[in-house]
């Protein structure tokens, strides 16, 4: 019994600390709700006063209306709101003030201390308030020695991140922290609405005007000034490029082939026997290069000398009878006979294919076609002067235009990148050639006197680039001549 009266009264006992901490936490509610409060209240003025603006139509009426309300809010002697237009600041609305017009001396002092605060893009405050950092107050100054000494405060008003109007308020309290918040709170509620209502309100060609005036001072400020050299710079050098002249060139693929390229055809028909070179190699006049079966005619020569010898007997023992009627039989079928055997005799030469003069052979590798049929008349070779070339430059069909004999063109070939050649254009071709896709000319070009040999590693079949000098011409020009072409051509498509 004793040990549960000693439980209860330890129960029943106040722990001090414990009530300090309910203390702090009860203090500390009421200060968190009275600041609500007070927060609540500020906002609904504020929202209040916004509504009231938007309840105008007119940006006039709207900023005389809200400038009021500022001044009853704030317990300011005056309010004055003033936005940036054409190049300076203007006055449009001054709380319980009609014709603030008549007051210019008023009015110049107050656009003056706007002036300031907009030029230094923030809030200024006259007298400065301790602690804060220094700023320039002579028109604040000013305009509060005009009005008895009062307290003057100006806050920017900003939209899109661009300072476009002050309010300038005037209070004979001053401005504590509090006030100066509730002045800055209310410039961000109001000062958005009246910055669109305004503009709204603004004719065409002044909003036309501003937008100009803003993208000059946007292009030509002092704001980011070595960027806009530096853009200037570059603008400068695209243009001075673009202007300036270059020789124009047609590039267009080359190739060499041989001045004279001979073919060697088969000249009867028959069967691939054996063959001496492979393209690439030289040859030399009447050298064979290559031969073709014959057997068939060894054997059709033997069969016409033998014809021949029994012939000759027969013409003999004629001659011993004197029988002039098979004297003359005979004799026509010896010349018969002879001429098929001088037939088999010639063919049997032409079995042997020969070189018809001293070259390179370009085409042509039989070596893996021994056995072949060949007909009379089919291409096996073909053989190339191997010191006299000709160079073809495939040129577009769209550049070939500016194309003239006697122009000199620049040729790389991939064989022989350290020996370029210089052509003159010898020839233009009349027909287009249809090739891949492509439809070019073919212009003949001829090598100068110190143009590469073939122990220089010239050779025909060669292919490379070669590049058309024309004339001189602009760098725009020269870049974009093609793309000219092909706009006219879709305009007169689609125009014509």
């Amino acid at each position: 019994m004793a040990a549960a009266q000693a439980s209860n009264a330890r129960a029943g006992a106040v722990d001090p600390a414990a009530a300090r901490a309910r203390d702090r936490v009860f203090k500390t509610t009421a200060a968190v709700s009275e600041e609500s409060v007070m927060v609540a209240d500020r906002l609904g003025s504020l929202l209040s006063l916004q509504a009231r603006a938007l309840s105008h139509e007119r940006y006039a009426l709207a900023a005389t209306s809200a400038a009021a309300e500022l001044a009853r809010h704030m317990k300011c002697e005056r309010v004055s709101i003033g936005f940036h237009v054409h190049g300076r600041l203007t006055v449009s609305a001054i709380s319980n003030t009609q014709d603030f017009r008549a007051q210019q001396g008023t009015v110049r002092a107050i656009e003056a201390a706007m002036s300031e605060s907009f030029d230094q893009r923030t809030t200024v405050v006259y007298p400065s308030r301790p602690g804060t950092s220094a700023k320039i107050t002579l028109a604040h100054a000013a305009l509060s020695v005009a009005n008895a000494g009062t307290a003057v405060a100006s806050v920017p008003i900003a939209n899109r991140n661009r300072v476009v109007g002050v309010i300038v308020f005037e209070r004979k309290s001053g401005f504590d922290d509090e006030a100066l918040r509730v002045a800055k709170d209310a410039t961000l509620f109001i000062g958005t609405v009246l910055a669109l209502q305004h503009r709204a309100d603004a004719p065409i060609g002044g909003r036309l005007v501003e937008q100009f005036i803003r993208r000059g001072q946007r292009m030509f400020g002092r704001e980011f000034a070595l960027w806009k050299l530096g853009a200037l710079a570059v603008v400068a050098a695209i243009v001075l490029l673009a202007l300036w002249p270059v020789t124009f060139r047609v590039v267009a693929p080359a190739r060499v082939e041989g001045a004279i390229q001979r073919v060697v055809p088969a000249p009867i028909d028959g069967f691939l026997r054996s063959v001496a070179v492979r393209p690439g190699e030289p040859v030399q006049a009447g050298q064979v290069i290559a031969t073709l079966e014959d057997r068939d005619l060894l054997l059709e020569r033997d069969k016409w000398e033998a014809e021949i010898a029994q012939l000759d007997k027969q013409y003999r023992e004629a001659l011993t009878r004197d029988d002039a009627a098979q004297i003359a039989m005979v004799r026509a079928r010896i010349e018969q006979a002879q001429s098929q055997l001088g037939l088999a005799r010639q063919q049997l030469e032409r079995t042997k294919l020969t070189a018809p003069f001293d070259g390179l052979l370009i085409s042509g590798d039989l070596t893996q076609s021994i056995g072949m049929p060949v007909k009379r008349g089919q291409e096996l070779l073909t053989i190339a002067p191997a010191n006299e070339y000709r160079v073809i430059v495939e040129v577009d069909e769209q550049d070939i235009e500016s194309v003239r004999r006697g122009q000199l063109a620049r040729v790389m070939f991939a064989a022989l990148p350290d020996r370029p050649m210089i052509v003159e254009v010898a020839r233009l071709s009349p027909i287009a050639t249809a090739q891949d896709g492509r439809n070019y000319f073919e212009v003949e070009g001829r090598a100068g006197a110190d143009a590469p040999t073939a122990g220089d590693g010239l050779r025909p079949g060669l292919r490379g680039v070669a590049k058309v000098e024309i004339d001189e011409r602009s760098v725009f020009a020269v870049y974009t001549h093609r793309a000219r072409n092909w706009l006219r051509t879709m305009l007169w498509r689609w125009l014509a």
